[in-house]
């Protein structure tokens, strides 16, 4: 017999409280905008009666929303004006992570987002806004129990399973150092853009540009630069402050056979990655981090944005030392071999990467120092310095072969090496443009997960482009 549950109240606070943050922008615009100077009450009519059914329609939502479970299947109910009834079985749960935000962490409760096997990529199957832990721990209990009579194993108890010790940590220094180095000021300016593109009717937008040119021909450009300047470092220091909140008590374990990963601090999150939905695994080394060898590891999911970032993506080291990414990886994912030695490129390909840049970079810095002549042509030392970096591209990219693993590594200011399992890959391609076939070269992609995460090397000798292709039909021989 199913039993139907509510959720907590705060569900409701929150739902409510989201949905008024959307409105209450736009209705004062309306106000302001609509009174025209003369205020007067009949113009706060509408803005009320917005507020009132937004408020009514998130208490009758909550009211109307009702979960429950069996030993089989989840059943969640929904829909203010149209009813709608999903039933999940629970062989088809792929994974479960909850996040805890202010409000959830005073009630006691957790947000949990549940992916199934059937999802889209970008969001949860079903999300339950406010459930207690207990509640929680049961849920997974049925779901363990029920895959395992599924799989022809006998059930076994789960209550009183040991939390195992983390593989991986962040140190408070870790964390900063991580923010630091994360970027996001251009998010921030991005948002903060937005925000202010909503407040055309209020902001005469066409007035400040005609006085920021003027400003600009009067020889105030240096000010202006040094307000941008500011503008720039304040929206960095910004995404600091975010990035040190979001990793902070970060912590990974692995739990039989699903990797845990938690991390926040106003909100506090638990994200759970079955193994066998890991398709592959992605060390991202910025300029910055390499400097000082750390790097980012991040798995490639086959599923929805667990942890808040790009769907497929999760995060599994925002900040590790180089050394300690094979011995946690191993910890992880021990199919994987991250110490295998990388193929180059062939030396004719370098003049390719050395060129590349000056096709785009090239015309804009001749006609920037042509207008802000004589001192404009400082900007064409850009030139050779666009030569070194397409070099340090070159000297970066590789590949490396395995009996069962591709190997793809690109970039230099973030360099990206991706780790792929022949079982795991969906297409590999191989491509070559008239110039490439002159020299003999190929670019070599390669892709995972239903709707395609590509990896790709350019430039690569059209031989070893046509080896790794036998290697995936299975034709080739193994190679180290």
């Amino acid at each position: 017999m199913m039993t139907k549950r509510r959720l907590h109240p705060i569900a409701m606070v929150t739902g409510v409280g989201r949905e008024l943050k959307h409105v209450l922008l736009p209705l004062l615009v309306v106000v302001i905008a609509g009174s025209r100077g003369d205020f007067s009450w009949r113009d706060l009519v509408m803005p009320l009666l917005v507020l009132a059914y937004t408020i009514v329609a998130g208490v009758l939502s909550w009211v109307r929303f009702k979960y429950g479970w069996d030993g089989q299947t989840l059943e969640v109910e929904e829909g203010l004006f149209v009813r709608k009834k999903r039933t999940i079985p629970f062989e088809r749960i792929q994974g479960i992570s909850t996040t805890e935000g202010i409000w959830q962490r005073l009630a006691g409760v957790v947000k949990v987002h549940i992916e199934t096997a059937g999802g889209g990529l970008g969001e949860a199957e079903v999300a339950l806004a406010a459930v207690s832990r207990e509640e929680v721990h049961r849920l997974q209990r049925e779901i363990e129990r029920a895959k395992e009579q599924a799989g022809g194993r006998p059930p076994c108890e789960h209550g009183n399973r040991p939390l195992s010790l983390p593989l991986f940590t962040l140190s408070i220094k870790e964390v900063w150092l991580a923010a630091v180095t994360s970027g996001g000021a251009f998010g921030v300016v991005a948002a903060v853009w937005t925000f202010l593109s909503q407040l055309g009717d209020l902001i005469p937008y066409e007035a400040l540009f005609r006085n920021v040119q003027t400003t600009w021909n009067g020889h105030g450009r240096w000010y202006i630069g040094v307000i941008g300047l500011v503008a720039l470092l304040a929206a960095y220091g910004v995404a600091i402050g975010q990035n040190m909140i979001r990793f902070a008590s970060f912590a990974v374990r692995r739990q039989e056979d699903t990797i845990v990963i938690t991390r926040g601090w106003l909100e506090r999150q638990t994200v759970s990655v079955p193994i066998g939905r890991v398709q592959g695994v992605m060390i991202h080394e910025s300029w910055l981090r390499r400097l000082f060898g750390y790097a980012t590891v991040s798995l490639i999911h086959a599923g929805g944005a667990l942890d808040g970032g790009p769907p497929g993506d999760v995060v599994l080291c925002p900040l590790v030392k180089k050394e300690r990414v094979s011995s946690i990886i191993h910890a992880c994912l021990p199919e994987y071999d991250l110490g295998v030695a990388f193929r180059p490129l062939p030396k004719r390909a370098q003049i390719r990467y050395m060129l590349r840049p000056l096709y785009w970079l090239a015309a804009p810095l001749a006609l920037a120092a042509y207008i802000e002549r004589p001192w404009g042509a400082g900007l064409l030392f850009a030139l050779p310095l666009a030569l070194w970096i397409g070099s340090r591209r070159y000297q970066a990219a590789g590949w490396a072969l395995s009996s069962r693993q591709l190997t793809l590594r690109s970039g230099w200011f973030r360099r990206t090496t991706t780790y792929m399992l022949k079982h795991r890959l969906q297409a590999v391609e191989v491509a070559a443009t008239w110039w490439q076939q002159r020299k003999r070269l190929a670019t070599i992609s390669a892709a995972v997960m239903p709707l395609g995460t590509r990896a790709r090397v350019v430039d690569v000798d059209e031989e070893d482009a046509a080896s790794i292709y036998r290697w995936l039909q299975g034709k080739g021989r193994n190679q180290a």
